[in-house]
């Protein structure tokens, strides 16, 4: 028999601040530890965040709030 649980709501996170653009740096010239999100249209003369992020991610924390959907509560089967 399918049974429908109930999960506890997430709540909303703590809102985090957009990077300042003084950070943002040509893409081609970014390095390992910043931020890799094309900021406007990407192309040869692209910009990113340059924003400082944790090993091994490439994206900071605002910007990976954005490229990834959080999960939604949902049925446990």
């Amino acid at each position: 028999m399918n049974q429908l649980f109930r999960l506890p709501q997430v709540g909303e996170a703590d809102a985090i601040a957009e990077p300042s653009a003084d950070l943002r740096v040509p893409f081609a010239q970014s390095s390992t530890f910043v931020c890799k999100f094309i900021i406007g249209e990407p192309s040869d003369q692209a910009v990113c965040c340059g924003a400082p992020v944790a090993d091994g991610k490439s994206w900071c924390a605002y910007h990976r709030r954005i490229v990834f959907e959080p999960a939604r509560p949902g049925r446990v089967r």
